[in-house]
């Protein structure tokens, strides 16, 4: 073969692998199977309001790491145990999907509502995990043999996970969704904004911590318009009324849902002390019918 059209080939072949590293060849236009993960929001290769998807088999030629998980609660019905669980960290998917710079907070949905929003800073202190296989099985397979409540195809889990502040006597609690369809890059000024106090209560310490409580805790299973989780089936306003008219009731709902509402889709949270539940009051009646 001519120096020339050696040279030519050689070079076409070295592009080969630079063209196929662009975020944009993991993600479909459409979905292709039930298994697909949703992909919305600020990256490369997505156009705003639009849904790309990517495939489980697409996720598993991202960069895996396998991990020993104990004490998550999406397993707590098994013996206490280790489980091998394989998959992605949400900063190498991040990057893997060409999240922009200025997309600093991941939010995962789930099929029943619950929405948990990740931070830089949390994705940094404790390396939340997309879990793709249990054991060297693939999520549902491994639940199908092993597990009466089934996580779906995609959760996320923490190998060893430390809370890294308290408020108001709540400690930081992990992020460990189940079942999740969809995974979204914005920006928390956006999403925090939407829930933030007026700046009016920003000068009372109280409010200031319920506000931080809500962030980690209110804000998975309740929503504000398009922000926040579904699960719970009330609205951030309806709270806000809830804590101003009845606050023991408030507080009393705030421990134990089912109390107060047989039918609510929401656990107990006997971690929540009387500082916690007295910050909660305050920041949620910011937001009663007089409030925002």
């Amino acid at each position: 073969m001519p120096p020339v059209k050696l040279i030519v080939v050689v070079a076409a072949c070295l592009a080969l692998p630079a063209a196929d590293s662009s975020p944009g060849h993991l993600l479909l236009t459409e979905r292709s199977s039930n298994s697909d993960l949703e992909i919305t929001g600020m990256a490369a290769d997505i156009t705003p309001g639009t849904v790309r998807y990517i495939s489980y088999s697409q996720l598993l030629k991202l960069p895996q790491t396998t991990i020993t998980v104990t004490g998550d609660d999406n397993f707590s019905e098994l013996p206490p145990q280790k489980l091998t669980v394989t998959g992605v960290y949400l900063d190498v998917l991040e990057r893997s999907l060409g999240a922009l710079p200025e997309a600093d907070l991941l939010t995962a949905l789930c099929a029943d509502g619950y929405r948990v929003t990740y931070t830089r800073e949390y994705l940094e202190a404790h390396r939340p995990l997309l879990a793709l296989k249990i054991d060297g099985l693939p999520v549902e397979t491994w639940s199908a043999q092993t597990h009466n409540d089934d996580p779906g195809t995609y959760f996320i889990t923490h190998e060893d996970f430390k809370p890294s502040f308290s408020v108001s006597s709540f400690q930081e609690i992990p992020k460990i969704p189940a079942k999740i369809t969809r995974l979204d890059f914005g920006m928390a000024q956006k999403i925090y904004g939407a829930i933030a106090p007026n700046p009016a209560d920003m000068s009372n310490p109280q409010v200031i911590a319920g506000f931080r409580i809500a962030q980690q805790h209110c804000y998975r299973c309740h929503n504000i318009g398009s922000y926040g989780g579904t699960k719970a089936g009330k609205e951030w306003h309806t709270l806000g009324s809830f804590a101003s008219s009845s606050p023991e009731i408030f507080e009393r709902y705030l421990r134990d849902p089912k109390s107060v509402d047989p039918k609510s889709a929401i656990t107990c949270d006997p971690q929540l002390g009387e500082p916690a539940a007295k910050a909660l009051q305050a920041y949620f009646q910011t937001f009663a019918a007089t409030g925002h």
